[in-house]
């Protein structure tokens, strides 16, 4: 049933991702006039190649469309990126940060304490400028970096498309979870990838692990049970000898015969 559910979940965010593709869209950080006329800023040139740029927008749709669709729950509205569809709080409320999914960021962390100034507390046109409002989620304060986080979360939607293809929807946040239990925060190999400065994150101390325990328990709990019967299959080998490697019960193969003795 919940193989299911996930696939069904799947197709309904494949038809929901295609439906905002062929949707006229707003492009974001666009001027809002009080009058209601819609001045766009200039496009920002930071998409990948046409070939790639279809190719993984096509391999992460099902997943971009779950980012649609839990946007839409929440009430959020949508403009182009570029490179990816930004779902956001409609104005002037304002995020500090999101979250990819496939080839759409989700913007729903608010403002940290750190950001100051007129449009990152209301998504107004900064000082010495009329008022206007700026249709997006109002995360960057400067055009130069807009562009800088756009090619980082264009980079998470290449590795997004790669871990698609390799092994599924899932394979993307499932490593993602696991490194960054390891390797949190800016030692994390997904985020240096995609540039740490770019991102908004610090400097690396180091590049070696830093555990963050309670989670790398549960990421061990958690392979000893989807892995047991292969732990349980060479605790026999180890224990038998190599004779171990093809017995079993009858109806069984060697893996999933029970027992972790000889």
């Amino acid at each position: 049933m919940t193989v299911f559910l996930a696939a069904a979940l799947l197709l309904a965010g494949a038809a929901a991702r295609t439906i905002e593709a062929v949707s006229p869209q707003i492009i974001c950080h666009s001027h809002i006039t009080p009058g209601g006329q819609v001045e766009p800023e200039p496009y920002l040139e930071i998409s990948p190649p046409a070939p790639w740029s279809f190719t993984r927008n096509f391999l992460v749709a099902p997943i971009s469309g779950v980012g649609v669709l839990a946007g839409g729950v929440m009430g959020m509205e949508s403009c182009s990126g570029p490179p990816l569809l930004v779902m956001f709080w409609p104005p002037p409320r304002t995020s500090g940060g999101g979250s990819v999914l496939g080839d759409v960021f989700v913007a729903w962390m608010p403002p940290g304490e750190t950001q100051a100034g007129p449009l990152s507390i209301n998504g107004y046109g900064t000082e010495g400028e009329r008022l206007y409002i700026r249709y997006g989620p109002n995360i960057s304060q400067a055009r130069d970096d807009e562009e800088e986080l756009g090619l980082h979360e264009s980079r998470h939607v290449d590795q997004w498309a790669v871990a698609n293809f390799l092994a599924g929807p899932l394979a993307f946040p499932a490593a993602y979870f696991v490194d960054d239990a390891l390797f949190p925060g800016s030692r994390n190999h997904f985020e240096r990838d995609a540039g740490l400065s770019r991102g908004g994150y610090p400097p690396a101390p180091d590049k070696g692990p830093a555990p963050k325990w309670p989670e790398t328990a549960a990421i061990a709990v958690l392979g000893v049970i989807i892995f047991r019967r292969r732990l349980r299959w060479a605790v026999r080998v180890f224990r038998g000898g190599q004779g171990q490697r093809t017995a079993h019960t009858t109806g069984e193969c060697p893996v999933h015969t029970r027992g972790w003795t000889p």
